[in-house]
């Protein structure tokens, strides 16, 4: 979300940079009046805050990356990254699958 913002924001601001340089190099046509400075004063404003608000976004969710823990699925134990289930109950997982796909008796000699 914080990407999207930033790219769009920048976007305006380069469109609107691109326009003043039309608005200025046609100032004495009347090709100059489709680049107002009220609207590009505007877009300009719009591009700044969406800018800002991208770069807040990133602050925060950056933030919630540290604060986070993984958690384990069945005692809510916190885990390493990238893990599903504590240790104690992967074992138990793993044990009951090992369980359910091999049905083979085991032979005593």
């Amino acid at each position: 979300m914080s990407s999207t913002l930033l790219r769009a924001g920048l976007w305006i601001v380069i469109l609107v940079l691109a326009a003043w340089v039309m608005h200025e190099s046609f100032e004495e046509t009347a090709a100059a009046e489709y680049f107002a400075p009220a609207m590009l004063q505007k877009a300009l404003v719009l591009g700044g805050l969406l800018v800002v608000a991208g770069i807040g976004l990133r602050m925060f969710e950056k933030t919630a990356k540290v604060v986070k823990h993984n958690r384990c699925a069945v005692c809510k134990k916190a885990i390493a990254p990238g893990a599903i289930y504590c240790r104690a109950h992967l074992r138990n997982v793993l044990h009951e699958e090992d369980d359910r796909t091999h049905m083979t008796r085991i032979r005593r000699s």
